[in-house]
């Protein structure tokens, strides 16, 4: 299986990436994804320092945030192609931390720094937990921040950002299993993943991820002609079909997940439109994954069981 190491790592989504590797559509491979930015070492426990420094250390004085891993070719991808990353099995480092650095979009003014305050936790991850503290353990639910690929301009998009080339996404749903739908934009498409975290709650209210991890992930390619009514990403397991919107305000993120699962349903799955439409208000689960981004994510899911 071919193997994608965590260097280079790119922080821009960018059709001038070089890129580090090229794989057949359809063919498994693995990635390996770099730990966000944490804090300093002298801020780091001193019975974690020397696992911490075995992931992240001092050194590391350019990573400017979400870094990702390849500019992937997948070979025959074009603009007007559907590319759908499966993924697969994934495996976390044993640490990772969250951090809260005092404000973030999510909290109202007046529970800004004076009420809450920087916060910090780094946290050892042991057989499939999370250890918070001496008394709580989380279950380790790993999932993938970014995966996007290139986009159409020629401008670089930072990986802080998500849009219609995917991105910064921070959707729990992205995790084993799951089959992202991207639009592709450029020739071999440029498949960026990273910005792995162990957990993350609805909202990623504290802007510092859920818990900020690296890792591997197993990951397939495959290449469709894009539906015409697709802009935004798109999401499936066995569950569930998933559409995607990402915009600032939220009320904006949600009417574009909500108007491409409308189209979704009407030219993917036959429903006159008004149906659809009628149906959704009866079945739709929809949520704000990340508030805290430069632009926010609404995702709109619909069980499998409602679709004819």
């Amino acid at each position: 299986m071919k193997r994608q190491p965590k260097t280079p790592l790119y922080y821009a989504y960018s059709r001038f990436n070089e890129p580090t590797m090229t794989v057949d559509p359809g063919e498994w491979f693995e990635i390996e994804t770099q730990m966000n930015r944490g804090p300093d070492a002298a801020e780091v426990p001193d019975d974690l320092r020397d696992l911490y420094n075995t992931h992240r250390n001092d050194d590391m004085r350019s990573d400017r945030g979400n870094p990702t891993s390849g500019a992937i070719v997948v070979r025959g991808a074009k603009p007007g192609d559907m590319l759908t990353v499966h993924i697969g099995a994934i495996e976390t480092i044993p640490i990772g931390f969250t951090r809260y650095r005092g404000d973030t979009g999510a909290m109202p003014g007046w529970l800004g720094p004076s009420g809450i305050g920087s916060q910090f936790k780094l946290c050892r991850i042991e057989n499939g937990r999370i250890l918070w503290n001496d008394r709580l353990t989380l279950p380790v639910r790993p999932m993938l921040g970014c995966v996007g690929l290139a986009p159409a301009s020629d401008e670089a998009r930072h990986n802080g950002w998500a849009a219609e080339h995917g991105g910064n996404m921070d959707i729990q749903e992205v995790t084993t299993g799951a089959r992202v739908h991207l639009p592709v934009n450029v020739e071999g498409a440029l498949l960026q993943i990273g910005d792995m975290h162990a957990i993350q709650g609805d909202g990623e209210i504290c802007g510092g991820g859920g818990i900020e991890t690296g890792g591997t992930v197993q990951v397939m390619a495959e290449l469709s002609p894009r539906p015409e009514e697709m802009t935004w990403p798109r999401i499936e397991n066995d569950t569930h079909v998933m559409t995607t919107g990402i915009d600032k305000p939220a009320e904006d993120a949600f009417r574009i997940a909500l108007s491409e699962m409308v189209l979704w349903l009407e030219t993917g799955y036959g429903m006159p439109r008004g149906e659809a439409f009628m149906l959704l208000a009866q079945c739709l689960e929809a949520r704000v994954t990340q508030f805290v981004n430069p632009t926010y994510t609404y995702l709109c899911k619909l069980d499998r069981d409602y679709l004819p």
